[in-house]
Order: structure tokens, then C-alpha cells, then sequence
């Protein structure tokens, strides 16, 4: 069985409007006013109606009037409210969109603010697919719920109140034959809502596999292509796509039921009323006035209920997309608090660290390692040695599951993550660059930094030349993750935003890797002054950069196996001059 939204959904989608409540109160006064001059036209229609068929004497607010006055007076009133409750709507509804407008821009903030919190093993669990479903199609749904829903709800509520509330001071007994009937909706509005529940659900999830399955095809796509991939992609595709049209069949089924259903409970009521105020005429004409009034009433409330009925069977797959948002947002999120990283003084330690996947593989199993203040050191091993996992460590993305790791000798789990974070400049083999201009792209690293500071950066690191000959400059867009730049201009402006960055560590994995042999020599120069005075760990696939290491660590299966500088390890002839007769660490 399909998971209903829990209780507590609305009630907390709710909360983000108490900041706002001054446009709540405005648009509830202005939705009172506006009901008012509803249940004002069915007090005025019997009485008009009176006086155009039959020209006799008509009672209004205890004031007897003749007919041919009536027939002046009457509409002029009508008038009246009409103009009044076009007035009260057209308030009524940009205040209230207004509202859902500023809650909704409050609820996107906070889902995203918790996704930016998350340590990438969150995504590790959460296809990037699904997730960008929760905001394409979850959130529209849930703005539904929160603008247009609660907009329905105040206006068609008070509506449908105050009609009531007319019809009952109309006739009192008339109003408790016709009404027998409403609480009967009860029951196909129930069975309606539960059986929403599970198809919204289902429709969504469906949804959510569909963007996934789509997504990761066209970013895997020259593979699909090289290998012949294609028809087999459609195939899956379609099976996906008939999943989710299966699931939206039914929605739209249900929805397009619902409404009918209720209107047809509606209109049997207003049947009785009609059947059983002919038979009470018949024996006293005087009561016309007074039942044309009653119908009038009734059939007003055949739109405020459509309206109201309509809405919900949409707010009921709002409530399902809101409960998806709030359990992606109510993930844990690592807390930030401790004490302030000073820059790297004395050392970085690492005692007796381990690490566990959520699988329970062990990437890293009791590793002690110190690095000096200043020092530069190489991490070497086969892949899978756990050279990565020590910098996600390092980096706060992957909690250590056994040990500590001490910065100048204190806990990196009493400082404040990120503080340490600061403190660092991490430059990943693959360059990682965002859609945008240069400058955006650099400023990532220190949002206050001046142009006098970026093009510093830029010169360091030996990118100056080719970002002034763009034609924007620092202006210029680079694309979706860098599309419009080769591969070693990437890296020289992601090796930029680490200079810029000023940090006292230093994590490179190999950030030369991406260039040819002449880019690779323009950065040389910029890579040192940026390592010099700084705490570096590298790590080295490349024999020039295990050379200049003041230590090189060997990490095997999780673990240090050796430690030492290049000439003592070579001459040790163990696992570290196994990797270089194997050309893990290449000339």
C-alpha cells in the first residue's frame, strides 16, 4: 500500500506563512466582504424577482416597499454588490498570491539550503535525477497547495459559510431537508481522497524513475552511441514512460470524477428544495419572495463548492509531493559547531583513522599518519588504496568511523567544520568548473576578492593570457561545466581559484593530470609558488611530483604500508618500488 502524507504536512506547510500573517489578514478581510456580497445577492434576488413577476408590495430589512419602487431601488443594489465583490475578489486574490508566492520562495530556500549541508554520501544514495524531480515537478505541486489551495480554501470556504448561514435565515426548515443531503458527500469525498493519496504517490515515484533513467542516459550518451546502445535505451525508456502514463490514467480518472460526483450530490439538493418549496407556495403564495431567495442561495453554491471540491483533490497531490520534499530536507545534516580552525600551524594528525562505506567495505583501516606544518606530502598506492577516501576524510564528507584526525592538535570533530574547510584549497583531478562567467567561477573560492586579486590568481597561475584574450575577459561565459574551454584551461582556472583562495592546506589530486606537456610546464612554475609555505598533501601518479615530496606515503588496501622520501623507498624495494616497476607512479 502506497504511504499517505502524513498529518503533520499542512499544518507545517502552514508555519511558513506566519511571517506573512498581515497579507493572510488581508486577504481573509477581503474574502469576508466578498462573501458577504455573495449571500447579499441571494437576499436581494427573491425580492427583485417578486417585484418583476407580480408587482406587489416586497418586505426588504423590515421596510415595506412598493412593487414599482422595488423595481428602481433593486438593481441599484445588485450593482452595488457586484462592484464591491469584484473589488473584495480582486484584493482577496493578489494578496493571497502574493502570500504563496513569498512562503513558496521561503520553502525552495530552505529545501535547497538543506541539499547544499548534505556530505556527498547523501547523494551517493539519491539518484541526481529524483532529486531534480522533488524540484521540476514535486514543488509546483506543493505551490499548488500553498497559493492557489489556500487561496480556494479561505474564498470558497467563507463563501460557502455565509450561504449557508442565508439559507438558514431564510427558511430554517427548508435548510435542514435540502442540507440533509451535503453530509453524504462525505462519503465519496473520503473514498475519492484515499484513493488520490495512492496514485499521486505512485505517479510521482514513477515520475521521479523516468528523469532519473533520462538524465543518466544523455550524460552517458557517446557511450550509449559508441556501443549501439540506443534501441535498448528507448526500450527502457518506453517501459518507464508507459509506468508513469499507466499511473497518470488514473489520477486523472479519479480527478475527473470527483468533481461531477459532488456537483451531482449538490443538485439533488437543490431538487429538493425546489419539490418540496412548490408544494409550501401552492398553499401560501407569500412565500415566493422568500423561495426564490433560498434557490438563489443554492445555486450560488454550486461554484464556491465545484471550486472547493476541484482543489482539493489537487492539494491532495501537493500533500504527497510536500511529505517527498520534507523527508529529503529532514535528512540528517552534519552539525556545524566547535571551535574556530586557525590556519595550520604545528601539524595534522592522523591517529588510527578508519572509514566504512554504508555498505561496510573499509576504505581506510587504522591509518596514522603525521604531517609537519609546511611539509609536502605525496600519497601513493594502486587504486583503491583509499588515497581518495582520506581526503573526503580530511574534507569532513565521509566521518571517520574509528580514530581521530587532530589539526595542531585538536579534534577536527571539536572544531567547527567550516572553519577547517577555510583553511583548505582541494583541486580534484577532474576539474570542476559551473555555468557562468570567470569571474563566478573563481569567486567561489573567496567571494570578497577584488579584480586586482583574481587576475593575481590568474597570473600565478599562468591563466592570464588566455582569460584576456577570451572576448568577455573575466566576463566570459564558460559553459556548462567548463564546455567552452579545453581541458588544461579548466584546470589552470580551477588551480586560479585554489591561488585565490589563499589556504594554509593544500589537497591536489594530481593537478596536473589534465594537461598536455606545455600547459603542464606554464603551471609547474604557478604550482610551486602556490605550495610554497603551505601544508600540502598530493596525491602523485606522476614521478616528478613523488620526487619533490618531503615524504611519500604508500597506502595499500586501506593502510600505510610504507613511509619514507623517494630515495629511501626505491633502495627499500618494497611496495613503493613494486609501483614503480609496475608504472602505478609513471616518469
Amino acid at each position: 500500500m502506497a504511504p499517505r502524507p502524513s498529518p503533520n504536512v499542512y499544518p507545517r506547510l502552514l508555519g511558513y506563512v506566519r511571517p506573512y500573517r498581515r497579507l493572510l489578514l488581508a486577504g481573509l478581510a477581503a474574502s469576508l466582504v466578498a462573501a458577504g456580497a455573495t449571500s447579499a445577492y441571494a437576499f436581494l434576488v427573491g425580492p427583485l424577482l417578486r417585484a418583476v413577476l407580480t408587482g406587489q408590495p416586497v418586505e426588504l430589512a423590515g421596510v415595506t416597499l412598493p412593487g414599482a419602487r422595488m423595481l428602481g431601488v433593486l438593481p441599484l443594489l445588485v450593482v452595488a454588490v457586484a462592484a464591491v465583490k469584484a473589488t473584495a475578489g480582486f484584493l482577496q486574490g493578489g494578496w493571497m498570491q502574493r502570500l504563496g508566492q513569498r512562503v513558496m520562495a521561503d520553502l525552495r530556500a530552505f529545501l535547497y539550503s538543506r541539499l547544499l549541508a548534505q556530505p556527498p554520501a547523501f547523494f551517493e544514495r539519491q539518484h541526481s535525477g529524483e532529486l531534480l524531480t522533488r524540484f521540476t515537478a514535486d514543488v509546483p505541486l506543493v505551490e499548488f497547495s500553498v497559493t492557489q489551495a489556500l487561496s480556494s480554501y479561505v474564498r470558497d470556504g467563507l463563501q460557502i459559510l455565509a450561504l449557508l448561514t442565508t439559507c438558514l435565515l431564510i427558511d430554517a426548515k427548508l435548510f435542514l431537508l435540502t442540507f440533509v443531503v451535503m453530509p453524504l458527500t462525505v462519503l465519496p469525498v473520503r473514498s475519492f481522497a484515499r484513493s488520490l493519496k495512492k496514485v499521486a504517490n505512485r505517479s510521482q515515484t514513477s515520475l521521479g524513475a523516468l528523469t532519473a533513467l533520462t538524465g543518466e542516459q544523455l550524460q552517458a550518451l557517446p557511450v550509449v552511441q559508441a556501443y549501439g546502445g540506443a534501441p535498448r535505451a528507448l526500450e527502457a525508456f518506453e517501459v518507464e514512460s508507459a509506468r508513469y502514463l499507466g499511473e497518470m490514467r488514473r489520477s486523472l480518472f479519479l480527478r475527473g470524477a470527483y468533481s461531477p460526483t459532488v456537483e451531482v450530490m449538490g443538485i439533488l439538493g437543490a431538487a429538493v428544495a425546489v419539490s418540496w418549496g412548490a408544494r409550501a407556495i401552492s398553499g401560501d403564495p407569500s412565500l415566493s419572495g422568500r423561495l426564490l431567495s433560498f434557490i438563489a442561495a443554492t445555486l450560488l453554491l454550486y461554484q464556491p463548492v465545484k471550486s472547493l471540491s476541484g482543489t482539493l483533490s489537487q492539494v491532495i497531490t501537493g500533500l504527497v509531493a510536500a511529505e517527498r520534499l520534507f523527508a529529503m530536507a529532514d535528512a540528517p545534516v552534519p552539525p556545524d559547531e566547535g571551535e574556530q580552525a586557525g590556519p595550520l600551524t604545528q601539524a595534522l594528525t592522523l591517529e588510527g583513522v578508519r572509514a566504512t562505506y554504508p555498505d561496510g567495505r573499509e576504505a581506510l583501516r587504522g591509518v596514522d599518519l603525521t604531517v609537519p606544518a609546511g611539509a609536502r606530502v605525496a600519497l601513493v598506492g594502486s587504486s583503491g588504496a583509499g588515497k581518495t577516501t582520506l581526503f573526503s576524510v580530511l574534507l569532513g564528507f565521509m566521518p571517520p568511523s574509528g580514530g581521530t584526525v587532530r589539526w595542531d592538535g585538536t579534534p577536527l570533530s571539536a572544531l567547527q567544520q567550516s572553519s577547517v574547510r577555510a583553511q583548505m584549497a582541494w583541486v580534484p583531478q577532474e576539474p570542476v568548473l559551473f555555468s557562468g562567467s570567470v569571474r563566478h567561477n573563481l569567486l567561489l573560492a573567496r567571494p570578497d576578492a577584488t579584480d586586482a586579486d583574481i587576475w593575481e590568481a590568474l597570473r600565478l597561475a599562468h591563466a592570464a593570457d588566455f582569460v584576456n584574450a577570451l572576448p568577455g575577459g573575466l566576463d566570459e561565459p564558460v559553459g556548462e561545466r567548463g564546455a567552452r574551454l579545453s581541458g588544461g584551461q579548466r584546470q589552470r582556472l580551477v588551480l586560479a581559484r585554489a591561488f585565490l583562495r589563499r589556504p594554509s592546506v593544500l589537497l591536489l589530486d594530481e593537478p596536473t593530470s589534465a594537461l598536455d606537456a606545455q600547459s603542464e610546464a606554464a603551471v609547474g612554475a604557478g604550482l610551486a609558488a602556490l605550495m610554497k609555505g603551505r601544508t600540502v598533501l598530493v596525491i602523485a601518479h606522476r614521478l616528478s611530483t613523488v620526487r619533490d615530496a618531503d615524504l611519500i606515503v604508500v597506502l595499500d588496501a586501506g593502510r600505510v604500508v610504507e613511509a619514507g622520501t623517494h630515495a629511501e623507498l626505491s633502495a627499500r624495494g618494497g611496495r613503493y618500488a613494486q609501483l614503480l616497476g609496475e608504472g602505478a607512479v609513471a616518469a
